[in-house]
């Protein structure tokens, strides 16, 4: 894999063009874990310098010097390589066994514009096929031929000793440069197959952003921007989620971290925004709505880690449906010169009716106004109507999408080939090397550190391998060799925590409160009457235990009853596709009392109150939000006081009329307040072993809420 990656704004704006190496049999979990040393640094390749001079024969002298030297470069990379795989190389494997290897070279990792550097190929133009620019835009089941690079350096070949321009002209027709492809000639490889999806580069930091645009576009000229802006701003909290502190105009850079966020979220804030249509709003409403949707939806869909025939067939109708519904931003893709000429056509209007309104004599106020009325009404038709005649949806991202699926059949999942391995190579291989060295000459500064850091993090790979066999601490080769490794060992990443197969994460109550003693004191904390504590332990009593291990039914005993009051419910949650990985979900309150100096956090949580057959899509889980958590002794029925229940305070909200089926364009559940009781006086209390997670849901004003299906890849899978 290869990437671009800027050092320094500073000392001469300076980048590194880094190329890194890891085999395909490396999970990738292991892969994408920058401790685990499995992806090598092999060379910086030379980045090409600025050019010059205006001329365009200097430029074109330039370019040619640096694609030889790029040629130059890639043959010295792959030279040993080559040898490798047409004659093989004894290999000691991980069993003990010595095995003759062949390595092939089976995929570049890349964007779309290095592909275009390495491969020779024009700009818009796709690595993988031969699609014309006219048809980077059309829809997804039309397919073109794959690209033959072995032909195209036949013709070139052909052409430098004839200079024949017919050759030349039958190359730049199928967007192929005079350039040679650096992969061409290696052994046992298929260049086409080389391509690999890239979500990072062409979803998030190259649709979401077109995206977003158009959206702006469309809610600016339907008056929706500060609705949006304000629903965005309430987003609450969920973990991996940044909760938005600007209204979204207010933030100018958007990375790769942002747009991920913007993914999770975007379906439930539009539809929120977009809430209560006028007549003439509904259609284009709603199919925005679907149209970002489909969009999201494969790009949720394209991360899964293992695929079904099912799943697939998800994929491929999702980006029909965005292709169906992408006309409706039609109008926001003009160019400069198309918008420049739906200005010029407007202005004309304008002053044709300017004219007209002064030779029609004297008009009455009202028909006056109706006549502008009017007028307004053809201007806005007409530079609609060349905005949509003259734009397009013909961009390379766009076109890109539609090898998805095919890679997931030929290859496998998509995440396994991020982009996301390099970004993260750069951050510790390169940038860290760059910070270290004195900035001159740099580039040996970074290998040589790069170099030891490799050499001392292996060693310590080793170490832990051997700890984790079991092997006795006395038989590593020294003291201080040991304490280094006890010293390093806190440091280890640690995204989820790996169970034993008999074993499950308990849920752990955390961040106990002083002075809560008893139930009067709860409630005085919670902020509410202590005569509906009392009722609802006694409900929660009734509906939950057993005869001889009920609590007491009189306020005098309950009273008395020890009890002590938390912060934070730890949740352990299986992660997506994984059968002993969890995730680990923080639910906070805080009652009244402020959060980490600002304002009071009680999060969304899903509770368990009926079967997997209630509640539609939501399969007899309801979300609440979390008022308290506490944990009551029942010495009235045990003396010793070990029987302990860890309960929560909740304020269940309920299913709309559709009893949480699917039903609108956006595809979420809505879900509102319970219109019994005031809704700070509706709560239940439950055991915190029917609280199976943290919810996120987009408020939608009037005591409604959507239920953000599209938070993480676990709850799309589970509510849909």
């Amino acid at each position: 894999m290869s990437d671009q990656t800027h050092l320094t704004n500073f000392s001469g704006d300076k980048k590194a063009w880094p190329v890194y190496l890891t085999i395909g049999n490396i999970l990738s979990k292991t892969r994408n874990s920058p401790s685990k040393m499995a992806v090598v640094l092999v060379a910086l390749l030379p980045v090409p310098p600025k050019f010059t001079s205006k001329k365009t024969k200097t430029r074109s002298i330039q370019r040619q010097n640096n694609d030889e030297a790029l040629d130059a470069v890639f043959s010295l990379i792959f030279e040993p390589l080559e040898a490798f795989t047409k004659s093989g190389k004894a290999m000691n494997c991980s069993d003990g066994k010595v095995r003759q290897c062949f390595p092939v070279l089976a995929a570049w990792i890349a964007d779309h514009a290095e592909n275009e550097a390495l491969h020779g190929l024009k700009r818009m133009s796709c690595a993988r096929c031969e699609v014309p620019i006219e048809s980077l835009g059309s829809d997804a089941t039309e397919v073109h031929p794959t690209r033959d690079y072995e032909r195209y350096a036949s013709v070139t070949e052909q052409y430098f000793d004839t200079g024949d321009e017919q050759l030349a002209a039958s190359l730049s027709a199928v967007g192929i440069k005079m350039e040679r492809n650096v992969f061409v000639g290696l052994s046992r490889v298929v260049v086409p197959l080389l391509f690999k999806p890239d979500i990072l580069h062409n979803v998030y930091l190259g649709l979401f952003k077109h995206l977003m645009q158009w959206i702006e576009d469309f809610l600016k000229k339907h008056d929706r921007q500060d609705l949006f802006d304000e629903v965005w701003k309430s987003l609450p909290p969920y973990p991996g989620f940044f909760v938005p502190k600007k209204a979204y105009r207010e933030v100018t850079q958007w990375q790769g971290k942002e747009m991920r966020n913007l993914g999770r979220c975007i379906v439930g804030v539009l539809a929120s925004a977009l809430r209560r249509p006028t007549p003439a709003q509904q259609g284009p409403f709603r199919n925005v709505i679907r149209c970002v949707r489909a969009l999201v939806d494969f790009s949720l869909m394209a991360q899964y880690r293992s695929h079904t025939p099912e799943t697939l067939g998800y994929m491929e109708r999702y980006l029909e449906a965005f292709h169906h519904y992408k006309d409706v931003f039609q109008e926001f893709r003009g160019s400069k010169k198309t918008r420049g000429d739906a200005d010029a056509n407007d202005e004309q209007l304008r002053l044709e009716h300017e004219r007209e309104l002064k030779g029609a004599g004297r008009v009455s106020a009202a028909n006056r106004r109706r006549l502008q009325d009017a007028y307004r009404a053809q201007r806005a038709d007409e530079r609609e109507e060349i905005l949509r005649s003259q734009s397009h949806f013909n961009f390379i991202k766009l076109h890109l999408l539609v090898h998805y699926c095919s890679h997931v059949r030929q290859f496998g999942n998509i995440p396994m080939y991020s982009t996301d391995v390099g970004e993260l190579a750069h951050k510790v291989q390169i940038k860290e090397g760059y910070r270290h060295s004195n900035k001159n000459d740099a580039s040996r500064q970074i290998l040589d550190y790069y170099g030891r850091v490799h050499a001392v993090s292996m060693r310590l790979l080793t170490l832990r391998a051997l700890q984790a066999e079991a092997i006795d601490q006395e038989e590593l080769s020294g003291d201080a060799e040991r304490r280094f490794l006890d010293e390093t060992d806190r440091y280890r990443p640690r995204k989820g925590l790996a169970q034993a197969e008999d074993a499950r994460p308990r849920k752990l109550l955390k961040a106990r409160y002083a002075n809560i003693d008893n139930l009067r004191q709860l409630s005085l904390s919670l902020d509410v009457p202590v005569e509906r504590i009392f009722e609802e332990m006694i409900k929660y009593s009734r509906r939950s235990l057993k005869g001889d291990e009920r609590l007491p039914e009189d306020d005098e005993r309950l009273s008395i009853l020890p009890i002590e009051q938390f912060g934070q419910l730890q949740i352990p949650v299986l992660a997506f596709q994984e059968t002993d990985v969890y995730d680990t979900h923080r639910a906070r309150t805080t009652g009244k009392r402020s959060f980490r100096n600002g304002a009071s956090r009680n999060d969304w949580v899903w509770v368990a109150v009926g079967s997997k057959g209630e509640y539609g899509a939501l399969h007899g889980q309801l979300p609440g939000k979390l008022r308290g958590l506490f944990k009551v002794r029942n010495t009235v029925a045990d003396a010793t006081g070990s029987a302990v229940h860890r309960l929560a305070v909740v304020q269940l909200l309920q299913a709309q009329s559709n009893g949480g089926h699917i039903t609108d364009a956006h595809g979420l559940v809505k879900v509102s307040v319970r219109r019994q009781a005031p809704f700070e006086d509706a709560f239940w209390i439950v055991d915190i072993m029917t609280i199976s997670g943290i919810a996120h849901l987009i408020p939608e004003g009037d005591g409604q809420w959507l239920v953000n299906s599209g938070i993480d890849l676990r709850t799309f899978n589970e509510i849909y």
